[in-house]
């Protein structure tokens, strides 16, 4: 293995030490998760099929490496020319709000190759790509598309010189902002083009039920391979109120394509949960009989339905595997690699400490980073003690707002 450059091993190693793994420590340390991985690139592979692959949910404990794992996957994702959106579920992302889940996936998401803001690179290629546009418009006006003139109409103007503060709303509203309704008209009608649009009547709650779907296919149109979503800390549900739990699963029944006419083509979402989630909240609280029981009194049958469905995604996720020996000897050793050249210190081999159910992977790599910290400073050997933090899923209204009366149209 070529020896790591020294700002890049102590990147990845301040990244390890405070356990949020960075891209550095990513590539790294890999993954070994061998089977979700040929999962999730099937399922990329699938993604504009007619019949695409449902999302993919895995689960495990505090620092067993679910968020180092979806870091692996986004990894691969922009290998292979996909746009990745990570989104950390949290107080301004509530899973429940399919508009705000939505802006935070267009706020996180990287285009391969730079760091620029992704919607306006994706514009700019679908501009710069020779009948890219006239394409992306013509599927945008099928009834097929499902999606309202509004996004036709857009794109009609992408074929033109637009003038910038169009075009920062055209981005806006992509991004899940209001339309630009009457900028678009009068720009509409400076072309002779204002009769081919019906922009009345824009439905804002449609609306966010389709920009996912106009997304993957500008994202296309733009040369690139679809649009991939990542969704962390899933868990943070466990505190919402009984009624926003409920609109969380049927918005991840949504995200994860768990029924045929909600599997949008070109976009792919894969998932991380604890994995106490589903004894500590499904079933402790009956979620999987009371939630879509209310639901369904609340006269949504199909939103019980796919909720239902949700839950039935989180209690079959894949669990992800405790490393075995083998796997860690080869992170102890890429580790103390690395470590080497950080702090340009021959670190000594890593012993691998006493298995136990507790002890998780973040435990041993904190484990072996500690020891090395104190024999390269102090001289000294120490003991590392282990112990586990324990999930809150205390129901809190302060989590998230109550979602919309209309469940964002569904």
């Amino acid at each position: 293995m070529t020896a790591p450059d020294r700002h890049d091993a102590r990147v990845a190693i301040e990244a390890l030490r405070a356990g949020v793994p960075n891209r550095a420590a990513i590539r790294m340390l890999g993954s070994v998760e061998t089977t979700l991985e040929d999962r999730f690139t099937r399922a990329l592979d699938a993604m504009w099929e007619p019949r695409p692959h449902a999302g993919v949910a895995f689960a495990g404990g505090f620092g067993t490496g679910k968020s180092h794992l979806l870091g692996y996957l986004r990894e691969q994702a922009l290998r292979r020319n996909f746009v990745v959106s990570t989104v950390t579920v949290s107080k301004e992302t509530p899973l429940s709000q399919l508009g705000l889940l939505f802006a935070a996936a267009m706020r996180g998401a990287v285009v391969p190759g730079t760091p620029d803001d992704a919607v306006t690179v994706v514009l700019s290629e679908v501009q710069r790509r020779e009948g890219a546009v006239q394409e992306l418009e013509l599927w945008a006006s099928t009834p097929e598309a499902g999606v309202a003139p509004v996004f036709a109409a857009v794109t009609h103007l992408l074929a033109r010189d637009l003038p910038a503060e169009l075009m920062h709303g055209i981005e806006a509203f992509l991004c899940g902002a209001k339309p630009p309704t009457s900028q678009v008209r009068l720009r509409l009608a400076a072309l002779g083009a204002r009769g081919m649009f019906d922009l009345a009547g824009v439905n804002a709650a449609a609306l966010q039920l389709q920009r996912p779907r106009f997304m993957a296919q500008l994202i296309r149109a733009a040369g690139f391979a679809g649009w991939c979503v990542l969704i962390d800390e899933v868990e943070l549900i466990g505190r919402y109120g009984p009624m926003q739990r409920a609109g969380a699963y049927f918005q991840l029944a949504r995200w994860l394509g768990l029924a045929p006419e909600f599997r949008v083509p070109g976009l792919h979402a894969t998932i991380a949960i604890s994995d106490d989630f589903a004894d500590a909240v499904i079933n402790a609280r009956q979620d999987d009989e009371k939630l879509p029981e209310r639901m369904r009194q609340k006269g949504q049958p199909h939103q019980a339905d796919m909720a239902s469905a949700a839950i039935r995604a989180i209690q079959g996720a894949t669990l992800l595997r405790a490393p075995g020996d083998d796997d860690l000897r080869r992170h102890a050793q890429t580790l103390r690699g690395c470590y080497s050249a950080a702090y340009d210190w021959p670190a000594p081999a890593a012993e691998l400490a006493e298995r136990h159910a507790n002890r998780t992977l973040r435990h041993h790599v904190r484990g072996w980073i500690t020891e090395w910290d104190m024999l390269r400073l102090q001289g000294a050997h120490i003991g590392v003690d282990v112990s586990t933090i324990a999930t809150d899923y205390t129901e809190n209204t302060d989590v998230t707002a109550p979602p919309p009366d209309d469940d964002d149209a569904a």
